[in-house]
């Protein structure tokens, strides 16, 4: 960022008298503030965002400055040094109206390091996100969803121990393979010997020399998946509309629910 580019920053926040979701204001003029949570965010958002110290949000984003530039600067460095990934933070000062303001750039982390966290805080209590102005912390599904968006998800993948091949229907599977087979008519897959050909297709797997279905090729052809995993269910809703937000004609939120 330029110096040019910051001022112009300042400049809108003082007209529009609001943070955005990308720019999080401190006012720096008693000493350094916590940033922890808004690395995080800022960190955890597409595009990252700016930490701006030196105005006073509480009355109006006026500039008041910061208490010691050098210091802030060495205490921001400090603070981002804490974070896992720590993020290269780029720093930018300007003289404002006779105030000192100061921007601190936090990149995006990288998609296969996500969440960015405050270390001391841990995984769980560390990691937050950007909510209009405001940071909040993440839930233990959003951390999920993130570790699982490092990679290809493989969870579908890993074999049902209890389980064996015995556990799934023949007939279910022979109208699977004969659909695959009308659709791609020329694939040497259907060359290989029948338990080869499912393992290809990840419906089982080979666990100390004996086949286990995976869990996806037991929902999919299982005869009883229940008997595994007895807590899992599909939930079938039936909207009037295109949208959950649609009502019927007498008010209702949907039409069926199984």
């Amino acid at each position: 960022m330029t110096k040019a580019e910051l001022r112009r920053l300042v400049d809108e926040l003082r007209e529009f008298q609001s943070e955005q979701d990308y720019i999080e204001v401190k006012a720096a003029i008693g000493g350094a503030p916590k940033i922890y949570s808004s690395l995080s965010s800022l960190s955890n958002r597409p595009g990252g965002g700016i930490i701006i110290f030196g105005l006073d949000e509480e009355h109006d984003f006026r500039p008041v400055g910061v208490y010691d530039l050098d210091d802030l600067m060495k205490k921001v460095g400090e603070a981002a040094a804490q974070m896992e990934p720590a993020p290269r933070v780029e720093l930018t000062s300007i003289k404002y109206e006779n105030a000192i303001i100061l921007a601190a750039e936090v990149p995006e982390c990288p998609l296969q390091y996500k969440p960015c966290y405050w270390r001391s805080g841990g995984l769980i209590n560390g990691s937050f996100i950007r909510v209009g102005d405001g940071d909040r912390k993440m839930s233990h599904f959003e951390i999920f969803m993130s570790l699982s968006s490092r990679q290809q998800a493989t969870d579908d993948l890993q074999p049902v121990e209890r389980a064996t091949i015995d556990d799934l229907d023949d007939d279910f599977i022979d109208e699977y393979l004969a659909k695959l087979r009308k659709l791609r008519p020329s694939s040497r897959l259907f060359a290989l010997p029948r338990e080869q050909l499912l393992k290809k297709l990840n419906v089982v797997t080979e666990v100390q020399g004996q086949l286990k279905p995976t869990l996806a090729g037991l929902l999919m052809f299982g005869m009883f998946p229940q008997q595994f995993f007895p807590s899992l269910f599909i939930a079938f809703l039936r909207f009037p509309g295109v949208n959950p937000s649609q009502k019927g004609p007498r008010g209702e939120r949907f039409l069926e629910n199984r």
